[in-house]
């Protein structure tokens, strides 16, 4: 369905205040953040032409939508997340781009997302969201972004990979700490920071929204899964060509070609 029009931002709620706090908790954690997208928007650009439809899977409050819609000015882009008080964020902070983007309130882990979207896409995006899925779920969403792309579209994944060695999973871990602390925003919220105070300012419990929402269903893994196993995995669901294009130690870019 569409985004929950019935979850309002309060009097005096300051759209752009929350949406640079959210960015500034997420480079808390994630280096190199805006060269993710730098690189997803040019393989878009590169392997694509010219670009009308983009899809935006867990979208959040909208950091990637945004860039999409400005590198792609004539582009329509659609933003698919779970929770209404995310949605009630991006649907302010992205207001000026009109009828250009719009957003469906769907649970990825429902099959019944792609009903609610408009195909062909020309490419599949979507960033630091679909480790919370796990691997049954994963392999079900990519069948039907496959599915969703129109022949020759391009879907990419920036998030969380792991290893199945050990002691190379602690050496990247110990290596993106050390990179955390050289570049990240150790001054902005943590995770839970940021959703309690949201949740004040706009009037939600997205504590147990979230517990809800994932307590008892959570069938991600945290430290993400292989490479390596979503390579197969996007071969098998209908995938011409499968690669990653850029890594840092846990995270990683990758998807493929229908």
């Amino acid at each position: 369905m569409d985004a929950d029009d019935t979850l309002r931002p309060p009097p005096g709620f300051d759209a752009r205040y929350w949406m640079v706090r959210w960015d500034r908790m997420q480079e808390r954690y994630l280096v190199r953040r805006a060269q993710r997208f730098a690189v997803m928007t040019d393989l878009i650009r590169q392997t694509q032409g010219e670009v009308s439809r983009v899809l935006d899977l867990g979208c959040g409050p909208g950091s990637l939508t945004r860039v999409l819609l400005e590198s792609f000015p004539r582009a329509e882009v659609v933003g698919i997340d779970f929770d209404p008080a995310i949605l009630l964020l991006v649907r302010e902070v992205l207001a000026g781009f009109g009828a250009r983007v719009r957003f469906v309130q769907a649970d990825l882990r429902d099959a019944s997302w792609c009903e609610c979207c408009p195909a062909p896409m020309d490419a599949v995006v979507s960033s630091t969201a679909l480790h919370w899925l796990g691997p049954e779920q994963l392999s079900v969403l990519y069948r039907q972004v496959a599915e969703v792309l129109r022949p020759g579209g391009i879907f990419l994944n920036a998030d969380h990979v792991g290893s199945d060695v050990p002691a190379i999973q602690k050496a990247w871990e110990r290596n993106r700490e050390q990179m955390r602390l050289a570049e990240g925003n150790a001054s902005a919220d943590d995770w839970h920071g940021f959703w309690e105070a949201y949740g004040r300012a706009v009037g939600v419990d997205t504590q147990k929204f979230q517990q809800w929402a994932f307590g008892d269903e959570y069938a991600g893994v945290e430290e993400g899964l292989p490479l390596a196993w979503h390579l197969d995995e996007l071969k098998k669901s209908g995938f011409s060509s499968a690669d990653c294009f850029w890594r840092c130690d846990c995270d990683a870019i990758y998807g493929g070609i229908v």
